[in-house]
């Protein structure tokens, strides 16, 4: 493929070791293909030399260098110091320990930290992709000004020194516009921590089906079918108690958030958080015709993303945490319970006895789900999984045995 100059990401890579470099290079490559152009550099102080004096758009580097006697500490504060000028995006791949190097690292503004101890590919291209995103969407809008200032100059003409003062005033232009980019992004952040505050007196959909009058503030509860999920950390009452408070808070803070935003990707409601817990609906208070294809689909991937944050949190916190989910679908008594001053959507019956039973029940990094749901499943979409069925159980205030199955994606 024939790719312009401009489109390719150039990616600098300092790594004292050729197999390391190797690993990374055939990583990058199959991922990214002709996009990329990288470069190697084995001696810190070279590599250094280097990023002064070429503009890239990503350096990769180990902060272990046997010729450079720095700490990795004095190294990550040497990295920075080069990137920042730039902005220069940068990802570590490091040999060396120590609990508090990652969150040095962040601290500092490390876009990605990874030990070479603990990789695994598929979070590594996770977060590159998300990473090469970024960087791709900067690089395309500096091209499309630079391809509109030489439109402009061929259209009407303009000598060397006319060129290069336009060229100045558009990258002030282009610095002005990235500010402003930037505040507008800090804007959003606000907007959505505002909603986030707000959404802990108010359901977020609550508020909405309130403004167009689509819900009303005395609805009395009604019958309704829904999909109902729980999901819980295993053993968080051990973990949090060898945690220091404001280490337990910023955990919750991050898994919350992992968590909602797949949640909310589903068309789910969250109903509450109980400690470390998740509650939410599907299909309530706006009936969806596929609220369990939707819970069933979020469950399987908030165990995906839980797994991809748990080398982050190995690596910060000092342990793995997992989770278990529940799933149930039925018939449950839905509606808005409480005062103007704290309204709160929720469900009660047996599915939401049901899916807390399955949620309790869950091996760590499973998927339990009632008999009811996996019955009204499309034939085609529930090939999607691989379904073990288990002992049958007893739920509270309902007679009899009920079937649970075990979901897992087909690999």
């Amino acid at each position: 493929m024939d790719l312009e100059k401009e489109e390719i990401v150039r990616v600098i890579v300092l790594e004292p070791q050729k197999k390391s470099y190797d690993t990374i290079s055939e990583l990058l490559k199959d991922w990214f293909g002709d996009y990329i152009e990288l470069t190697w550099r084995s001696l810190f102080e070279n590599g250094a030399e280097e990023i002064k004096k070429v503009q890239y758009d990503l350096l990769i580097t180990e902060i272990q260098f046997p010729e450079f006697e720095v700490s990795p500490e004095d190294v990550l504060e040497q990295i920075m110091d080069l990137a920042g000028p730039s902005e220069l995006p940068v990802v570590v791949f490091t040999k060396a320990e120590g609990k508090q190097l990652p969150i040095l690292a962040f601290q500092l503004g490390i876009n990605e930290y990874f030990s070479k101890r603990r990789l695994k590919k598929n979070i590594l291209e996770h977060r590159f992709r998300n990473l090469f995103r970024e960087i791709y969407r900067k690089k395309v809008v500096s091209i499309q000004m630079e391809d509109s200032l030489k439109r402009f100059q061929d259209l009407y003409g303009m000598n060397q020194s006319e060129i290069q003062d336009l060229n100045t005033m558009v990258k002030k232009f282009k610095k002005e516009l990235e500010k402003e980019y930037e505040e507008k992004l800090k804007l959003e952040n606000d907007k959505k921590k505002m909603q986030n505050v707000f959404g802990m007196y108010v359901d977020p959909i609550i508020v909405e089906s309130l403004m167009n009058n689509s819900l009303s503030l005395d609805q009395k509860g009604k019958e309704q079918e829904v999909s109902v999920l729980f999901s819980d950390i295993r053993g968080y009452t051990t973990l949090s108690e060898k945690m220091k408070p404001e280490q337990v808070i910023s955990f919750l803070n991050e898994y919350f958030t992992a968590m909602t935003e797949v949640i909310l990707g589903y068309g789910g409601m969250i109903d509450k958080y109980i400690g470390d817990s998740i509650m939410c609906l599907f299909g309530a208070p706006v009936f969806q015709e596929d609220h369990r294809q939707n819970a069933l689909d979020c469950a399987v991937e908030m165990i995906q993303v839980f797994e991809l944050w748990q080398p982050k949190w190995d690596q910060i916190y000092g342990f793995t945490p997992q989770i278990g989910i529940g799933v149930a679908s039925g018939k449950a008594i839905v509606g808005n319970v409480g005062s103007f001053q704290k309204l709160s959507y929720t469900a009660v019956g047996d599915t939401v006895n049901m899916a807390s039973r399955l949620e309790s029940m869950a091996k760590p990094m499973q998927v339990y789900v009632s008999e009811g749901l996996y019955n009204h499943l499309p034939e085609d979409y529930a090939k999607k999984y691989r379904y073990e069925e288990l002992e049958p159980v007893k739920i509270k205030g309902k007679e009899g045995l009920h079937r649970i199955l075990s979901v897992k994606p087909i690999s």
